[in-house]
């Protein structure tokens, strides 16, 4: 009897493993193919300050856990060149973009400067929009990002 014991023992301890394997290996999370959320990519679009919009890209990739991490830039009617870090959760995505601003007024040093904000993420990942704050040499804006995945190749 206590063989038969031993072996119920170890097929319900495969069985155990076995459904625990299965949920884990479920849904895909944040950094894994087939995540509904994913903002790998290049992205473009606007960012909007205090209604006036400004042609931007974006070029992002999202790593394990949700951290995401690229570029920023403002192309025209001024050059802004940046950086992104970021935390996705679910279909949402807080950004802090970093960027050296002059502060036109001054005639000082560049100032690190920053736009954060908390943007929707839709259509799988290929939308991103949202409201932002920009802190730009110390004067605090508001302003939206709308960027839109670039078609592959």
């Amino acid at each position: 009897m206590g063989k038969r014991k031993s072996r119920m023992r170890v097929r319900a301890t495969i069985v155990l493993g076995a459904v625990l394997i299965a949920a884990c290996a479920g849904t895909p999370g944040p950094g894994e193919p087939g995540y509904a959320y994913d903002v790998t990519g290049a992205y473009t679009g606007r960012l909007t300050v205090e209604g006036e919009p400004f042609d931007a890209t974006l070029e992002l990739r999202t790593g394990r856990g949700g951290r995401v991490l690229g570029s920023f830039e403002v192309s025209a009617p001024l050059e802004i060149d940046g950086r992104v870090d970021g935390t996705l959760i679910d279909d949402l995505l807080r950004v802090r973009l970093t960027y050296e601003s002059a502060d036109a007024g001054s005639g000082s040093a560049p100032c690190e400067s920053r736009i954060e904000g908390i943007l929707t993420v839709s259509g799988r990942g290929a939308v991103v929009d949202g409201p932002v704050t920009i802190d730009d040499c110390g004067d605090s804006l508001p302003g939206r990002m709308s960027f839109r995945r670039a078609p592959g190749p």
